[in-house]
Order: structure tokens, then sequence, then C-alpha cells
């Protein structure tokens, strides 16, 4: 009869576990910019960072729902006019009181100007 404890047959996990996923997984690159700056619901937010997909801004909206659609206007340092932009809430992080937004069906000019931001 055996005692309670560890099995004899039992050999020890070998195999490493994992870390943290190193891979890219956004279709647009992330830039660390603020030159954009955005006005919707209120109130004047610069962006933390931003893509041609969406952009992260500081979380002062602590009531809005991720998936509400939000609509505003961006302008950009160096780049002439407004522009008109829809976004949905995608993703609220608490620790960091940010706000991600993904840009729902961006105009060719808001695209345009986004893209000369970096060159």
């Amino acid at each position: 009869m055996q005692t309670q404890g560890t099995p004899r047959n039992v050999t020890p996990l070998s195999t490493a576990v994992p870390g943290p996923s190193t891979v890219e997984r956004r279709s647009n690159k992330r830039f660390h910019s603020q030159q954009i700056k955005l006005t919707f619901l209120g109130f004047e937010h610069v962006a933390i960072n931003w893509s041609l997909g969406g952009v992260l801004v500081e979380d002062r909206h602590p009531r809005l729902a991720i998936g509400t659609d939000i609509s505003g206007v961006m302008t950009v340092r160096g780049a002439e006019g407004r522009f008109r932009f829809s976004a949905t809430l995608v993703r609220r992080d608490a620790k960091t009181k940010e706000l991600a937004f993904q840009f729902i069906n961006p105009s060719p000019s808001l695209l345009d100007v986004l893209s000369r931001i970096n060159e």
C-alpha cells in the first residue's frame, strides 16, 4: 500500500512554459505621436498613440460602454483642415486609464492625412 504524497511513477515536467507572445497581431503599425487631437463627447483628446485603424486616448469617459460608437472631429498638427471620424470603443484599460477606439469606415482624406504624418 502506497502512502499519500508524491506517486512513485511521476516524472517532473521538463517542458518550458512559453512566455508572453512578442508577435505583433495588429494589422496596422502603431505610432506614438502627439500630433493628433480628437474632439468628441464634449472633450478634446490628444492621441497617446494611433494607427490607420484606430487611436488610444486618455479615459475621460468612465461610463462609456465597450462597443459604443462615437463621432467627432480630428485635427492633425501640420495638416490643414479638420477631419470627421467615427469610431467604436473596443478596449478600456482601467490600470492605465486609457480608451482604445477603432475607426469605422475612415474616409480617404482621413487615411491620407494619417499616412503622411510620419513620412
